[in-house]
């Protein structure tokens, strides 16, 4: 394939800070007053750190970031030099004190007013968690929590969350996870200006794939799998068991504004078993999964094992393996998800490796290297994996030097069908679409189990199966699907921005991803979080003319 030599078009170039406005454009009108940036906030990350971010501005180059405290108020100085980022971690604060905080942002010489001042006062409290969670308990958001070993909630009882909480992964004992086991529940309510925070134990700028285990729910749902003992990934000692389940409407609670970030683990020494920022065993369809993010994980970002739960407003951001990951006889519905992949982060010392084969979707029927699972010429285990995935924007790296030739966009085999539409795959260095084998053919062909609809391809290695396998083009003619060879960079057809530093995924007027859309069926989507189910005309998790819906509570660094 002839990829250009870099990843994307659009670079970002740090300049001074200048407080005049500059002289007139030659066409005599004047500069355009660069727009004050909106959203300033800060966040306690420890007891003498926080975080302070705050909304890109469309064209700023860089952003002065300016702080006072009470010793000397109303005298504000600059902190962290000439920023491209929208976020600074203010590290040495003093326990107690009172910081004041206000940033303008900068375009060519040119800078903005500054925003409006936040007032913030460091000294929260800390706790650690070292044993498991027996009976109703409740983390508040005035108190920074240490997870510190496998700790499980267990059966009967409810972990709650308050909204802007901060819960750090144990970097010294290897696999630090939180466990809401089968009759538990969780319910972690963030919000957009307060998400709940899951992350590393380690200052910023030195955090990395694997510093803690990450979080795993276990439900009551279905699988596809046979037998009576059943083990989740994890140590012998701390695996539990998911077999048996018969409710796809079980409820594990809520997660809601949540970010999960630096997790993942591997326990088996290399054998293939890693815990991922956000594991689900066999968990219900009562269960809430919305505005959820995992940045920068050792393995997998959000993987299933069967189950019902559904999902909207996902984000994946630098994954170790897999974006989104289903098998055993999922069959969630999910709608609004981003992923992106940029670059391959080195794991934390002692915590594993990153994959040799990561992917946009992994989506499986079932493993017939793992007991209980069938496949035959003539069909595969049932339930069949069966899952619903629409207006996804999901991109690869591009021609990323040291990513595998099999990081392919969506790849589903072993007997699994599913419905994907009115997505986005794109620079994905391997095949966008990857149907593997005979089993999932068959089933394609047989139950038309197996739906692709209304796609934008772009910047692939190859869109289709072009070998031997069974996703060639000709099985998907007339399903709306949009193609374009590979050196077309999916950023400037799309116009959407995919530096982390002024990330936007809004498309620009007039793209081809605008229109297009296909309806789900009906019978599909029934009953999607209370039946809001969003049957689109445009492709790709972004309204072209909507809200920015993964504003201010996702995050994007790499440390």
């Amino acid at each position: 394939m002839s990829l250009t030599s870099r990843f994307w078009r659009s670079s970002v170039t740090a300049f001074g800070f200048a407080a005049a406005l500059g002289a007139c454009g030659d066409d005599g009108t004047g500069p355009q007053p660069v727009p004050t940036p909106t959203g300033l906030a800060v966040q306690q990350t420890s007891l003498t750190s926080a975080n302070v971010s705050w909304s890109a501005v469309t064209g700023a180059t860089s952003y002065v970031l300016q702080r006072a405290d009470a010793n000397n108020p109303g005298v504000f100085a600059a902190i962290g030099g000439a920023l491209t980022v929208t976020q600074y971690d203010d590290n040495g604060l003093t326990e107690g004190l009172a910081y004041s905080y206000r940033v303008a942002a900068v375009r060519a010489g040119d800078s903005s007013a500054f925003s409006t001042t936040v007032n913030f006062t460091s000294g929260l409290k800390a706790a650690t968690i070292n044993a498991n969670i027996t009976t109703n308990r409740t983390l508040y958001a005035d108190t920074v929590y240490t997870l510190s070993g496998y700790i499980k909630v267990a059966n009967g009882a409810t972990l709650t969350i308050e909204a802007g909480t901060r819960i750090l992964g144990d970097t010294v004992e290897l696999g630090s996870s939180l466990w809401v086991l089968r009759g538990a529940r969780i319910e972690a309510n963030g919000t957009a200006t307060d998400p709940i925070v899951f992350t590393s134990a380690r200052a910023p700028g030195n955090r990395k794939p694997g510093d803690w285990g990450g979080l795993i729910i276990i439900g009551n749902g279905i699988i596809n799998r046979t037998g009576t003992d059943i083990r989740t990934e994890g140590p012998a000692e701390t695996s539990e068991n998911y077999a048996g389940g018969d409710d796809n409407t079980d409820n594990s609670g809520t997660l809601r504004y949540v970010r999960i970030e630096f997790a993942g683990y591997d326990v088996s020494g290399g054998a293939g078993q890693e815990l991922n920022a956000l594991s689900s065993y066999a968990v219900g369809g009562g269960t809430t999964y919305e505005y959820i993010q995992a940045m920068a994980g050792l393995d997998d970002s959000f993987e299933y094992w069967g189950g019902a739960v559904d999902g909207r407003y996902l984000v994946s951001y630098e994954s170790g393996d897999d974006h989104y990951d289903a098998s055993e006889g999922y069959v969630g519905r999910n709608q609004f998800l981003i992923a992106l992949q940029l670059q391959r982060l080195v794991p934390a010392s002692g915590a594993g490796t990153v994959s040799s084969d990561p992917r946009g979707f992994e989506i499986d029927g079932c493993d017939p290297g793992v007991t209980g699972c069938t496949l035959s010429p003539t069909g595969a285990s049932e339930p069949y994996t069966n899952g619903t995935f629409a207006n996804f924007t999901v991109i690869g790296p591009g021609d990323l030097a040291g990513f595998p030739a099999d990081g392919n966009g969506a790849v589903i085999r072993r007997g699994a069908g599913g419905f994907w539409a009115n997505g986005i795959l794109a620079a994905w260095k391997g095949t966008a679409i990857n149907v593997r084998d005979a089993w999932t053919d068959s089933l394609l062909q047989q139950y038309d189990s197996l739906n692709i609809q209304g796609v934008l391809l772009a910047q692939n290695g190859a869109n289709y199966d072009t070998t031997s396998n069974f996703g060639q083009a000709s099985k998907f003619a007339g399903d709306g699907h949009v193609t374009y060879a590979s050196d077309v960079l999916v950023d400037t057809l799309l116009g959407i921005n995919i530096d982390p530093a002024g990330l936007d995924w809004t498309p620009k007027a007039g793209a081809p991803s605008n229109s297009g859309g296909v309806t789900a069926p009906a019978a599909r989507v029934a009953g999607f979080f209370g039946g809001t189910w969003v049957n689109t005309t445009y492709l790709g998790a972004a309204d072209p003319a909507g809200a920015k819906w993964w504003l201010g509570w996702t995050a994007y660094t790499d440390n």
